[in-house]
């Protein structure tokens, strides 16, 4: 039996027995290499889901929509291990209960498909430790390495240019499950916080924000850069910002459901008179 049919078999059990009240999982998109989120709540619909090396979006994020975990009933969710990293941010950010959460966990590593084992994010956290220690894939590893190559000058010259190409769409806050906030701030004009037209200062402001926004958040998911319509880097700016915090802080986001966000917390020992 193939992992795709182990899974649909899984999520049939877990419907059939009333253990979860929905499934969400992927299903066919529009296109032959496009697969879509699907949310799954009777045992006759488990054929839809499909299980292959498409299916990259991290669906954690559905987990925060309004009222789905409110009548404290479980939900199952198809997660690679990034987005078993963001279900253990937004526990921490107490967003969510993860016993609320069945965990059907898989990676794709170098596109082939794996089953991981456990149900709960208690079950994956050696797992998560080790991810610490990896390194970035080699194509996001080099663009970095070559913009920390740059001077001061030519590093703001490559950013200005790639957030010139940002069209205010919002289709990276959309996608990712850090953003879950009902309203952001960049949608308040009264007042103001960020300018929302489409110019130099608007989207420096507007992608600046954000990266320090995700700095200790972010999962590296990657959802982000695919929703950008304007293919900007987004996950190269996150990234750099995640190397910032591991190296300053030891803080690798998402090891831990009981984590506390690095830049939401202080220590009394702190060495910084400012903290005090």
């Amino acid at each position: 039996m193939s992992i795709e049919q182990q899974y649909r078999t899984r999520a049939k059990e877990l419907l059939s027995a009333g253990e979860v009240k929905m499934v969400i999982g992927y299903g066919a998109g529009t296109t032959a290499e496009r697969r879509r989120p699907i949310f799954i709540t009777s045992p006759d619909e488990t054929e839809r889901l499909v299980l292959d090396s498409a299916c990259i979006a991290n669906l954690s994020g559905y987990l925060v929509t309004e009222g789905l975990l409110s009548d404290e009933k479980r939900v199952a969710v198809f997660l690679r291990p990034e987005g078993i990293r963001a279900l253990n941010v937004l526990a921490a950010e107490a967003q969510l209960d993860p016993l609320q959460v069945v965990i059907i966990g898989f990676d794709l590593p170098k596109g082939e498909l794996k089953s991981l084992q456990g149900s709960s994010v208690d079950d994956f956290t050696d797992l998560l430790g080790a991810l610490k220690e990896s390194t970035p894939d080699v194509d996001g590893r080099e663009l970095l390495e070559k913009i920390e190559k740059m001077s001061p000058e030519e590093r703001f010259a490559f950013w200005q240019e790639e957030f010139s190409k940002c069209i205010k769409c919002y289709a990276c806050r959309q996608a990712c499950p850090m953003c879950y906030c009902r309203r952001c701030i960049v949608d308040s004009n009264q007042p103001q916080w960020v300018n929302t037209s489409s110019h130099t200062l608007g989207n420096f402001e507007w992608n600046i924000v954000r990266a320090f926004h995700l700095s200790g958040r972010c999962v590296e998911c990657g959802n982000c850069d695919r929703a950008c319509p304007v293919n900007i880097p987004l996950r190269l700016i996150n990234r750099k910002m995640a190397q910032e915090v591991l190296d300053s802080f030891n803080h690798f986001a998402g090891t831990s459901k009981t984590q506390e966000p690095v830049l939401a917390s202080f220590k009394k020992d702190d060495s910084e008179t400012f903290i005090l």
